[in-house]
């Protein structure tokens, strides 16, 4: 499979990683969760219901990062336009999708897209 191009998050970056190790515990709940469970695993299963396979248009998001922002929701009783706040206001949250403390969440339309045609449903 050719290497896949998604949206920089940033994490490699100063603000990323390295903010993580310090202001996030290691107990901390997400991070310990963003440890356990292969996440990239989700990737490859879940890019064959991208356009194109995310190998044309613009760079998509990893939908790994959309799939852990979706448990969030979840987890946290969150809409998707809440999840998107918390996603970008919550350090251990931004951790667990990988995402710098400089950049943003992916945006809640884009959760909505991501998630309809996993359940076979529509956008409303």
């Amino acid at each position: 499979m050719s290497k896949e191009r998604f949206q920089r998050t940033g994490m490699n970056s100063f603000y990323g990683e390295f903010s993580c190790d310090a202001v996030v515990p290691k107990d901390d709940f997400l991070r310990m969760l963003g440890q356990v469970v292969p996440w990239q695993r989700f990737t490859y299963k879940l890019l064959k219901y991208y356009k194109g396979k995310a190998q044309v248009g613009r760079p998509p998001y990893d939908p790994a990062v959309l799939l852990k922002m979706l448990l969030l929701a979840y987890l946290y009783d969150l809409s998707e336009c809440d999840v998107e706040r918390f996603s970008n206001r919550d350090m251990p949250a931004k951790c667990f999708l990988g995402i710098a403390a400089t950049e943003k969440a992916p945006d809640h339309s884009t959760l909505t897209l991501f998630k309809c045609p996993a359940r076979g449903a529509s956008a409303p």
